[in-house]
């Protein structure tokens, strides 16, 4: 328990250092604002939900002890904004990798020696300003949010450590793979990328397979897929021409049209009713990569989408009523430092498995956690008289709060992702999302079976 908040601790050490280069000027009273203070106000905010004001945060901090020096108020709002403003965005995404940092261990479950990252996207509401606009634009009007811009996230999820890497927030330009291929040529680490049929095209699999590391994604519907597919073979080692209609999307690279290489394609188990999933991989030792441990990392692929469940619903990305889109910039990464420290917390109850667990596995509660979070965060950075009984206690609830893991339970997705602030889901809707998860429940408990996630003894009871 003690661990936790000095490894909080040595965040804040290790990332602010002597860095306080607010001066005294910058605030209508006498007083020092240091940037370890600034940050916490960025995490505070976020672990609240985005729910405190600008003014109500002040008082917050200050009745917390937060400000150095004994003062009868907190600075005005005025100050504080422009002492925020001084901060550069680069810094405060230097302090979101350092939380991915801390939260690794030597001790991570590699695949064959490559660390395995999920890649994937999302779109995230912001404040309608005239700032916002011009740099994001409006949104696409396909569900209700065409008077709100929106901003791309990019994530990079470490699925050994259950945190992300790297996280870009932009307009949608550059394009979601070249993302992927610019986070891939900065990497220094061999690493397996997992992604959705979204990034497929070979193309980009060349071009990732080029950086040292390899792939493992989703082929899209097409002519090779459905032939692969009727063909009933399990995995198969294929020699793929790039051509001019492959690098459409690469202009720079049409001198590579004629290239030639190597990919392996491998079929996942399917039923009668749900279709089996052909993937496309760089790894092409079909005897040290197995297809059936190819076919269960991909399973894994639902982490992501619970980390910006997590983000959107609990941290509530979409309510920041910043109007200044540096200062959004700011707390959006503020909510991924926090996210982070909070899986640090859960990785000393149990960190996440490399393959899917099995059924009745205990998993502690993650939206509880990031509910306790922030006391383990004021206690790394402003200890006071018993804390540690406190902490003792949070930790306590923490290893109550837990549920038995069922794979591939069926949930309609409009109960497992709630709807935006900005949208709404009609009855028609929700009884059509229903209705599918019925007709395919019976099918999803014979997959969990066959990928040994299930017991067969439940199968014989039902």
């Amino acid at each position: 328990m003690n661990e936790i908040p000095k490894r909080f601790e040595t965040f804040f050490t290790v990332f602010c250092g002597n860095r306080d280069f607010l001066k005294r000027n910058d605030f209508t009273r006498d007083r020092d604002l240091t940037l370890k203070t600034l940050l916490y106000s960025f995490i505070v905010d976020a672990s609240s939900g985005f729910r405190f004001g600008t003014l109500r945060l002040l008082q917050f901090m200050w009745l917390e002890n937060c400000f150095p020096g004994r003062h009868e108020g907190p600075p005005s709002e005025e100050a504080y904004r422009r002492a925020c403003l001084k901060i550069p965005l680069e810094m405060v995404i230097e302090a979101a990798t350092e939380s991915h940092r801390q939260a690794r261990s030597d001790k991570d479950e590699l695949y064959n020696g490559m660390r395995v990252t999920i890649v994937d996207g999302s779109r995230c509401i912001i404040p309608r300003t005239n700032e916002t606009i011009e740099a994001c634009g409006l949104g696409s009007g396909t569900a209700g949010d065409a008077y709100y811009p929106q901003i791309q996230l990019e994530g990079f999820l470490d699925l050994a450590s259950g945190t992300f890497s790297d996280m870009n927030f932009d307009n949608g330009v550059p394009r979601e793979r070249q993302l992927m291929i610019g986070h891939a040529e900065k990497n220094k680490e061999f690493t397996l990328y997992i992604s959705d049929a979204g990034f497929n095209g070979m193309a980009h699999i060349f071009m990732l397979a080029r950086t040292g590391h390899n792939v493992l994604m989703e082929l899209k519907m097409g002519k090779l897929a459905e032939d692969f597919r009727k063909s009933r073979k399990r995995s198969e080692i294929i020699e793929v021409t790039l051509t001019r209609v492959h690098l459409l999307n690469y202009p720079e690279h049409g001198h590579l049209a004629g290239t030639k290489f190597k990919v392996r394609l491998v079929r996942t188990i399917g039923t009668n009713k749900l279709r089996s999933r052909v993937l496309i991989t760089t790894l092409l030792d079909e005897k040290l990569y197995e297809w059936f441990d190819l076919a269960r990392l991909y399973l894994q692929r639902w982490r992501i989408e619970l980390a910006f469940r997590h983000l959107k619903s609990q941290i509530r990305i979409e309510h920041i009523k910043k109007t200044s889109l540096p200062r959004i910039r700011q707390l959006l990464w503020a909510a991924i430092i926090f996210y982070n420290l909070a899986a640090s917390i859960r990785n000393k109850l149990k960190r996440p498995k490399l393959f899917p667990e099995q059924e009745k596995v205990k998993i502690f509660c993650f939206s509880f956690i990031l509910d306790m979070s922030k006391h383990f965060l004021s206690a790394a950075i402003f200890p006071q008289w018993g804390q540690k009984l406190r902490l003792q206690r949070c930790v306590k609830a923490m290893r109550d709060c837990w549920f038995l893991y069922e794979p591939w339970r069926i949930r309609p997705k409009i109960c497992q992702f709630p709807s935006s602030v900005f949208t709404r889901c009609k009855s028609t809707q929700r009884e059509e999302e229903f209705r599918r998860c019925e007709a395919v429940k019976e099918d999803m408990v014979l997959l969990g079976i066959a990928y040994g996630m299930i017991s067969p003894k439940r199968e014989k009871a039902a």
